[in-house]
């Protein structure tokens, strides 16, 4: 088998380096700042700041979020020390059946979408660190496979999908929808279907690798009921499910958690692939914060929040984010985006194209001239997740905290600057001028 295992002894030059950043875009949410903040963590898995001085170049609704504390401190600029060792991130979620040492799920990025040194990496920083990564629904890349802490995706398309694969990892993820394009399933173009990725996927090289929007066999609350208890008896394993997050996410929170589920990931607007179209990544979908915010009341009225894990992803992009969402109700986060640049993505959102320039997307090929260093981009994710950590502890430090556990939930720690009323009421927070 060829493929992203066998090249890496191959004489093909290993990149270990990151690329210089483009001029970016305006509107572009993964600012240059953003970027650098990232490639630091991922360099030295060190924290540079408590509070996340890039949210003033977006205006999304997370950012006008603030913990009281920081109001009071009135900010802060480089940080040069560690928070204290009592101070724990561990969580245990679906139902106390996992443990992740980490608050961080790390995306769910197919094998074919990426060009299998990623793949590799992000799941062998999963096993170091000690957190969970998502498969995505490319099949099993062998390499990913022999990593523990994986989640297997169930998608529509069913992609190299049979019970051994399932069975493999901690978890199993059920894909209804994504935040970066709900509703419309998932496409690979044919240029990426290569031999490796035939054999992976099982469908022929050169063909569109179609993911149907709906599954052919869920169609119904009680149809999503009987795969989550089929799936959980096949493998022995929580199962999750993975949703974009629309007007209605709350009753969807509610209905995964009566039907079995043991979680749901919520993945907000504007998550995910560079490839999606940018009519539908930018005008559909809720921002992760009012998905949060909103399903997780629900799911506490209704009294199904005990135990059943909310996963908050889609634009995640530093340890406050993190602590945000986790007061607004999540466990976890996920973070997809932010791993990838940690790996050196530069953000050309040509990913479909199979050139990508920083070797994480491109189409793979036999005998390449470049490939991405494997030890080093797997050593620039553990990074970033250590130095995530150690920046989010540092916020619990602040707030008075010793447990990430502790701040779940606890809206009264937040307010919003310059949102509506309508805003606040579905976070639940109080505004201030």
């Amino acid at each position: 088998m060829t493929g992203p295992a066998s090249v890496v002894g191959s004489k093909a030059i290993l990149v270990e380096r990151y690329l210089p950043l483009p001029k970016k875009n305006a509107r572009e949410f993964w600012t240059e700042r953003r970027i650098e903040h990232i490639r630091y963590l991922a360099s030295c898995g060190r924290p540079l700041m408590v509070w996340d001085r890039c949210k003033s170049d977006t205006s999304r609704v997370l950012d006008r979020l603030h913990f009281q504390r920081e109001l009071e401190e009135d900010g802060e600029g480089e940080c040069s020390y560690q928070a204290s060792d009592s101070i724990s991130v561990s969580s245990r979620i679906c139902h106390g059946r996992l443990w992740l040492e980490h608050p961080i799920y790390l995306g769910d990025m197919s094998f074919g979408a990426l060009s299998g040194v990623p793949n590799i990496a992000i799941a062998r920083a999963a096993d170091l660190t000690g957190t969970l990564a998502g498969i995505g629904e490319g099949g099993l890349h062998p390499e990913v496979g022999k990593c523990r802490r994986i989640a297997v995706q169930w998608a529509s398309a069913r992609f190299g999908l049979d019970l051994d694969v399932l069975r493999r990892g901690e978890a199993v993820v059920i894909k209804i929808g994504q935040g970066a394009k709900p509703g419309i399933g998932g496409h690979l173009p044919s240029v990426k279907v290569v031999e490796i990725i035939s054999q992976t996927r099982r469908i022929p090289v050169g063909v569109d690798a179609i993911s149907p929007a709906p599954h052919h066999d869920i169609y119904s609350i009680e149809d999503l009921e009987q795969r989550i208890w089929a799936l959980k008896e096949a493998t022995g394993k929580p199962v999750l499910v993975k949703v974009a997050a629309t007007n209605y996410i709350p009753y969807i929170a509610s209905g995964v958690a009566r039907m079995g589920a043991d979680g749901i990931i919520i993945d907000g607007q504007g998550a995910g692939t560079g490839a999606a179209p940018a009519v539908v990544r930018d005008n559909i979908g809720l921002p992760i914060e009012l998905a949060v915010a909103s399903a997780d009341a629900m799911l506490r009225r209704e009294g199904l929040r005990e135990g059943f894990t909310v996963v908050a992803a889609g634009r995640v992009s530093s340890a406050e984010d993190s602590a945000k969402l986790i007061a607004l109700g999540a466990d976890i986060v996920s973070i997809g985006t932010a791993a990838l640049i940690a790996m050196g993505c530069i953000m050309i959102h040509k990913c479909h194209l199979g050139f990508c320039p920083a070797l994480i997307t491109n189409k793979i090929i036999d005998e390449p001239k470049k490939i991405l260093s494997l030890e080093t981009a797997t050593r620039w994710v553990v990074n970033l997740v250590h130095g995530w950590s150690s920046e989010l502890k540092l916020i619990l430090e602040k707030v008075g905290m010793k447990r990430v556990e502790e701040l779940r939930g606890r809206r009264d720690l937040l307010v919003g600057r310059g949102l509506s009323d309508s805003t606040l009421k579905v976070l639940e927070v109080r505004g201030v001028n």
